[in-house]
């Protein structure tokens, strides 16, 4: 793993000494995380493409069903979680050295970059293969976290993960069925309704708060998408309401422009249906009073 790509920390003030042997506190945000922290973030696609081959995700344990796009305009694709975002999130709103829970964690990635900057990580998936499949990953890489076969909708035996035990989450969840990841029990995507999918979901959100800390940060990426009939879904919206719902506040919102430019390739389209090219996703950060 690149640790120079790593090392950020917004806790963590880098040092530099002078010829005089004089100590120069780094406090710039640039130095401190790697980036200036406005309302939109746009990954390093340098950084990017050195992280995907060591996170080793090509998606190939989850199913696209029938010819849906996925968000970002790539057909018959999977998305994978971008690894530079997942290291600008922890850089940015993760205390050092945390206990970080993750209830979606299918693909790896999160918890690849997690461990590689120092903490603790800990992860739900509803589906064996994919945990298998990232379980030989951290062998082959040494690399090792927690994710266990788990359904995060469902209350965690005390034994597994505990009330107020995590310092921080940072996940992905489905985006209903725009993705369909298995046809497992209890798996979201397949969720037969809207509405159905969003009842499941809240409860995954509520379960994460309450493992976390009091004053702790969960960290979602989302997007809106459109439904079957092109009706544009506001998944933004509607995960915010079921997070308030659950006890956390709204605590921050970004805008993540992470698409590769062959989805800007899609919008000579929108002459025939007045629909724009998605390319853009929330990041929805979340506090627990």
């Amino acid at each position: 793993m690149e640790q120079e790509i790593l090392k950020n920390n917004l806790a963590k003030i880098n040092v530099e000494v002078d010829l005089f042997g004089n100590e120069h506190k780094k406090l710039s945000m640039a130095d401190r995380i790697g980036f200036i922290p406005v309302s939109v973030w746009k990954p390093d696609w340098g950084i990017v493409n050195t992280l995907k081959p060591i996170i080793g995700d090509t998606g190939e344990t989850r199913q696209l069903v029938g010819d849906k796009m996925n968000l970002m305009g790539s057909k018959y694709e999977t998305s994978i979680f971008n690894p530079h975002l997942a290291q600008m999130i922890l850089s940015a709103y993760c205390p050092s050295n945390a206990r970080i829970f993750d209830p979606f964690a299918g693909g790896g990635t999160r918890g690849f970059i997690a461990t590689a900057m120092g903490h603790e990580y800990f992860g739900f998936e509803i589906r064996q293969e994919e945990v298998d499949r990232i379980k030989a990953h951290q062998r082959k890489l040494e690399n090792e976290f927690t994710i266990i076969c788990a359904d995060s909708c469902k209350k965690p035996p005390e034994n597994v993960c505990q009330t107020e035990e995590f310092d921080f989450c940072y996940t992905c969840p489905p985006y209903y069925n725009l993705e369909v990841y298995s046809k497992t029990d209890g798996d979201i995507s397949n969720a037969p309704t809207y509405q159905g999918f969003l009842d499941s979901l809240y409860w995954s959100i509520f379960n994460t708060y309450q493992v976390l800390k009091p004053g702790s940060l969960a960290v979602w990426v989302v997007g809106n998408f459109r439904d079957k009939g092109g009706n544009l879904i506001h998944f933004n919206g509607d995960l915010v309401r079921l997070a308030n719902d659950a006890g956390f506040r709204l605590h921050d919102e970004l805008i993540f422009w992470g698409a590769a430019g062959i989805a800007a390739s899609r919008a000579g389209q929108f002459a025939a249906n007045r629909k724009s090219v998605r390319v853009h996703e929330y990041i929805i950060v979340l506090k627990k009073p």
